[in-house]
């Protein structure tokens, strides 16, 4: 406790978390209650909450025998929802104070399995590591524009392609490129001049020279001259 009011982050995990702690003093840093100790293979998958780190994501759980599917069942006292399984009992939860975080969970890490084609749980770890760190990769590259708005793509996770769809509020050079998780350029989409109105373009999910891409994270930046911004997809291979 003393690390936490000293400014420290902590990630815990327990199937036992609320059974272990919601009597003693610890528990109220989590933003959690506690509500029942679970039943056995319980939890079969998880899914991500909406507009927080986990939006979008789906696992499958594998957790095995007794007790690892015994979970406890928390309830948000304060703390935001992270991951719900199938009977929405919350999972997982992130709570932040002026001095601390902390991201409780009462399903294991390594029991999760990727519900898509492809392993998000690297993507999930880092962006556990953004939230203790104060940084969001989408909007630290973001500056403020007025020339266009409604920046989002869909589908997103995507498997063949998705559509940027952004608008113009008054005429500009517009600017749309693609980058991999490691800020390189992958493709440049769009260069054109663009007069007021609402737009789409189209990715594939290649590169310069035509080729298919790795699944994985990918941002797609745009700019006006003015400014820019840059927002996260997923493509899954």
């Amino acid at each position: 406790m003393n690390y936490l009011d000293n400014g420290g982050n902590l990630y815990i995990e327990s199937v036992n978390l609320g059974y272990d702690y919601h009597s003693t003093t610890f528990f109220e840093y989590l933003g959690l209650s506690y509500e029942y100790d679970g039943d056995e293979q319980e939890v079969e998958s998880i899914s991500g909450g909406e507009d927080v780190l986990s939006s979008g994501l789906n696992y499958l759980y594998y957790g095995g025998y007794s007790p690892h599917y015994s979970i406890d069942r928390l309830v948000q006292a304060g703390s935001n929802l992270l991951f719900a399984s199938e009977d929405g009992y919350g999972r997982m939860f992130a709570y932040s104070q002026n001095d601390y975080k902390v991201i409780s969970s009462s399903i294991l890490l390594g029991a999760l399995a990727s519900g898509d084609s492809l392993n998000l749980k690297p993507y999930l770890v880092s962006e556990m590591v953004n939230y203790f760190l104060d940084y969001n990769p989408a909007t630290s590259l973001e500056e403020n524009i007025t020339e266009f708005t409604g920046l989002t793509n869909y589908p997103n996770p995507f498997v063949s392609e998705t559509n940027i769809k952004f608008n113009v509020n008054k005429p500009c050079l517009i600017k749309i490129d693609v980058y991999n998780a490691a800020g390189k350029l992958v493709k440049r989409l769009v260069e054109n001049e663009y007069e007021t109105g609402n737009y789409s373009v189209r990715w594939d999910g290649t590169n310069e020279k035509g080729n298919k891409v790795n699944g994985g994270l990918y941002f797609y930046n745009i700019n006006n001259g003015d400014g820019t911004k840059t927002e996260k997809m997923i493509l899954l291979r």
